[in-house]
């Protein structure tokens, strides 16, 4: 399980005190004006259509319109860049994801900002797990299996990702540390096509996020080895843990939360972050989240925090030892 504490989130009150009238009251007031959340992909994927939806909520109980604005590209950091350069003063939100907070500022060079100094946490809001899969043609049924040969065969078995870099990516090369193995990594330009790759058998194996293997998995186009929490999922049932299939203490989840520049006064990050668990209990949120697969994860902003540093201490060392830095 991910490593955050519960503890409630520090309220700056003393700064706040300290505030001339106006902008005290200003901040009691907020929002007063519409809030515009980033999201750092195209519209139309699976984060950006969970976003909106949560958004909506978030909308209603902050008693201002929240306008999703779209900025792709620059392996999501190019939206975080563009939030962490805005005013701290709760109207721009940066929807976080791995890429933008930890893996893509170790990988490349000068992003343009610190994902710890440049932005304060908001919320989580969904975290999910990789999957491996395999083909039914492979006939790899259970990860001990792969386990055993690669061991027998090292540097052999081919196994797909959506990409150099991205979570797949990197759950293989733990997945490699922690078991002692060798495979052959195939990155794919996407999930669709190594999805395509692996259920036309082309490559036995793929590391995904489970999410997108939720419907696979229904139609019993691929076998599901394990996952990576330290829990079953009620989205995989019947899938083992890596820890239960003999890798343990593995654990490699994907997530997106809120964040917002880095100054933003604690009242007003309070004020997101209760409106963040209040749409994350509403009908619609719950539903559209389970439709797609996703795990809901409330948090403090505090937890969040939290969690950012810890994942990112996690996968510094891997993301060097892969070569990827």
């Amino acid at each position: 399980m991910l490593k955050w504490t519960s503890k409630l989130v520090g309220c700056l009150a003393a700064a706040a005190m300290a505030l001339a009238g106006g902008g005290a009251l200003a901040q009691s007031d907020y929002p007063t004006r519409p809030i515009t959340f980033v999201v750092p992909y195209a519209a139309g994927g699976a984060t950006d259509v969970a976003v909106r939806v949560i958004a909506e909520a978030m909308a209603r109980d902050v008693g201002q319109n929240i306008v999703v604005v779209n900025k792709a590209g620059g392996g999501a950091t190019i939206a975080a860049k563009s939030v962490a350069e805005a005013a701290p003063d709760g109207y721009t939100v940066l929807v976080a994801v791995a890429a933008n907070l930890i893996t893509n500022p170790i990988i490349l060079d000068n992003v343009g900002y610190d994902p710890i100094a440049d932005f304060e946490p908001v919320s989580l809001l969904s975290a999910n797990p990789v999957i491996l899969v395999s083909s039914k043609e492979s006939g790899f049924t259970t990860l001990g299996e792969v386990i055993e040969a690669a061991k027998a065969d090292p540097g052999v078995i081919p196994v797909a990702s959506y990409g150099i870099g991205t979570p797949s990516h990197l759950a293989i090369e733990l997945l490699e540390a922690q078991a002692g193995i060798d495979l052959i990594h195939i990155p794919f330009n996407g999930g669709a096509p190594a999805q395509t790759a692996l259920m036309g058998g082309h490559v036995p194996l793929m590391m995904n996020i489970l999410p997108s293997e939720v419907e696979p998995l229904k139609a019993g186009e691929v076998v599901g080895l394990a996952i990576g929490q330290m829990k079953e999922s009620a989205f995989a049932p019947g899938v083992p843990t890596f820890s239960e299939a003999g890798v343990k203490d593995f654990e490699a989840l994907t997530f997106f939360g809120l964040v917002v520049p880095a100054g933003t006064p604690g009242e007003i990050v309070e004020r997101l972050n209760a409106a963040a668990q209040i749409a994350l209990t509403d009908e619609n949120v719950v539903a559209t989240l389970t439709r797609q697969g996703m795990a809901i994860w409330p948090t403090t902003a505090e937890g969040f925090g939290e969690m950012i540093a810890t994942e990112t201490t996690k996968w510094a060392p891997i993301i060097k030892a892969a070569g990827l830095k």
